[in-house]
């Protein structure tokens, strides 16, 4: 499957995923030179290049009717999640972490679907609380 990364998305994210899932193609909109295509075009472009998703945090283009239509006519799956409320390091692990645990799911999904559909990510949560416990190891 081809899997294309919207330039919204940090290109960072794409070490992860190639690592994780290698029998699937993963591309950025840099790698494409597809950056500053608007989505209308875009959405066209990516499906005529072969790819099954883009991965954005577009949320809008679902609401935008003639983007929606563009995925509905080209087939094209749309995958995006809210930007988390955290920058650098923390905003890319996350990401990154939010799409590792999704992927497989959404793998299954596209592999059954005939036509387009969303798949609104989940993050994952930010607080090093909500992440791990620490204790104080002891003699």
């Amino acid at each position: 499957m081809r899997f294309f990364l919207d330039e919204n998305e940090s290109p960072a994210v794409l070490q992860p995923l190639r690592a994780v899932y290698f029998q699937h193609d993963f591309r950025s909109a840099d790698e494409e030179s597809l950056r500053g295509t608007l989505d209308v075009e875009l959405i066209h472009e990516v499906a005529r290049r072969g790819f099954h998703a883009i991965l954005t945090q577009d949320r809008n283009q679902l609401s935008n009717r003639d983007e929606r239509q563009a995925y509905i006519d080209t087939g094209i799956h749309w995958i995006g999640h809210a930007e988390p409320d955290a920058g650098g390091l923390l905003l890319i692990a996350t990401t990154a972490a939010a799409y590792l645990a999704a992927m497989p799911h959404i793998i299954d999904e596209i592999e059954r679907a005939s036509d387009a559909h969303s798949f609104h990510v989940r993050n994952v949560p930010l607080l090093a609380g909500q992440r791990m416990k620490v204790n104080r190891l002891k003699t």
